[in-house]
């Protein structure tokens, strides 16, 4: 049976926990374009675009260029590939998944006056749209292998027990990681210098697989109207679920240890967070002539009430435990809120009768707004998480730009966005690079669109942090990711 332990636990592991939490904030907060295959082909630039069941979670202002109710539905096939480099050796992982990315309706009202006829002047018509949007995946396998010459594992578990201070005992019952450290002889206790020490004293090969599952949803409830087919409004609620679940498993051999004879250490760790949440965005678009649209929107932040669950343990090898050594594991339970930034975007698209358009957006979210809190028992822990968010995170842009050309019943599409570096300063560019392509059929009432995506970013990652940032492990990350999205969908 898991040991089920205080949340406060949690809180004073210190720096690497508060980095964990900001780390959170921003995977949650940090969300990217989505909706039907159209819209996924124009790399997401709808801003100042209509009739779409895109416009349900993009600019609800676009509703109101429907003239007839809509279906669609977006089956999704995505395929990540991961390139993890440590030390000179890279190894590649790959993890792929089928989802529902869009799925959506909207009902449209077309005003009349007393004679029947379509009125023309004031309010037009009225559209309601119901739908759901994909605006995050998190499914990705990484692994990495490599010599580590600077530092070890039990170098981590000796500064968790050397911050617990001087009155600090091992406890048998194995309440924390240093617990399982000492008594798996993973670390020792120097009574020269009265202090907790690694037991390994040379370089060693260590390796980490990591597999991520989870999403982020948004149910949107929407309203989109006409006026004077020259002024186009709109409102959204978005309701939003999310799933998050980290599985990640540490080992460190070809140790160099003569006194016990450790000849391996392992640390595993599995993440679970999941919850729901609120926002509202309204939007408008202006058409002051049949070529020229300009769309703007505003979203609240996302209110996110979160439930998090984080089981580890360690484990090890040695001829003085006369093989291996492993502990129950340990279960940490916490609840905490998060409040993502506000999101500005504006769009400029140009048609060209009935050949085609482009469009362009750009978009402006501030990432070190991102502000976590939990319930009163836990005071500091928005405060100190705040802090560091406040201290790494900044404003970015992202911009997106599409064209389509249409030949007949036939569009062709191209796309590209690229969203900005969320970080004030950081060894790697934290941005995002999309290209997309696709294409369309419409029939009299039904139409099949056709999408490609292409996302491409590269990150840093560090398996276990100490006090002397110089010593920590440094994985570098190539991501690569292609998704391939066909919209099934009817006007009636």
């Amino acid at each position: 049976m898991k040991r089920i332990i205080l949340a406060i636990v949690i809180l004073s592991f210190g720096v690497q926990s508060k980095a964990q939490y900001a780390e959170d904030a921003l995977r949650f907060s940090r969300n990217y374009f989505g909706g039907t295959s159209r819209m996924l082909g124009l790399a997401g630039a709808q801003q100042a675009l209509g009739a779409d069941i895109s416009s349900i979670s993009g600019n609800p202002a676009g509703l109101g260029f429907y003239r007839r109710n809509d279906f669609s539905i977006s089956p999704t096939l995505r395929f990540s590939e991961t390139q993890s480099t440590f030390g000179a050796k890279t190894y590649s992982d790959n993890r792929d998944q089928l989802n529902i990315g869009s799925l959506g309706f909207t009902l449209t009202q077309l005003n009349q006056d007393y004679s029947g006829n379509e009125v023309q002047n004031g309010w037009v018509s009225y559209t309601f749209g119901f739908g759901m949007n994909r605006i995050n995946n998190f499914y990705e396998n990484r692994y990495f292998k490599g010599t580590n010459t600077k530092s070890s594992i039990g170098d981590y578990f000796a500064e968790l027990a050397n911050s617990r201070g001087n009155s600090y005992l091992p406890d048998s019952n194995y309440t924390s990681l240093e617990d399982m450290a000492w008594y798996g002889f993973m670390i020792d206790f120097d009574t020269a210098n009265n202090k907790y020490i690694s037991v390994n004293n040379g370089s060693s090969t260590q390796a980490q697989l990591d597999k991520m599952e989870g999403y982020q949803n948004e149910w949107n409830f929407s309203f989109g109207a006409n006026y004077s087919n020259t002024l186009y409004l709109g409102a959204s609620l978005g309701l939003g679920s999310m799933k998050y679940t980290r599985t990640t498993k540490f080992t460190e051999t070809n140790i160099v240890d003569p006194i016990y004879g450790l000849t391996e250490m392992s640390l595993n760790e599995k993440l679970n967070v999941s919850g729901s949440s609120v926002n509202l965005k309204v939007g408008a678009i202006v058409r002051p002539a049949d070529f020229v649209r300009f769309g703007l929107s505003i979203q609240t932040p996302d209110y996110y009430s979160l439930d998090e669950g984080f089981i580890t343990d360690a484990s090890s090898n040695s001829v003085a435990a006369g093989g291996t050594s492993s502990f129950t594991p340990l279960e940490y339970l916490f609840q905490y809120k998060l409040r993502t930034p506000f999101r500005y975007q504006g769009g400029l698209a140009f048609f060209f009768k009935k050949f085609g358009l482009i469009s362009a957006d750009i978009e402006r979210i501030d990432y070190s707004t991102n502000k976590l809190s939990a319930s009163a028992e836990f005071s500091d822990f928005g405060p100190d998480n705040n802090a560091v968010i406040n201290n790494i995170y900044q404003n970015t842009y992202n911009v997106r730009v599409g064209t389509e050309f249409k030949v007949g019943l036939i569009s062709l599409r191209a796309g590209y966005a690229q969203y900005g570096d969320p970080y004030k300063s950081s060894a790697v560019d934290g941005k995002r690079t999309f290209i997309t392509g696709g294409l369309g059929y419409r029939f009299e009432e039904y139409y099949v669109d056709l999408a490609y995506v292409n996302q491409s970013y590269n990150s840093q990652y560090i398996p276990y942090s100490l006090s002397n940032s110089d010593l920590n492990p440094i994985v570098e990350n190539n991501h690569n990711i292609n998704s391939v999205v066909l919209t099934f969908g009817t006007k009636f």
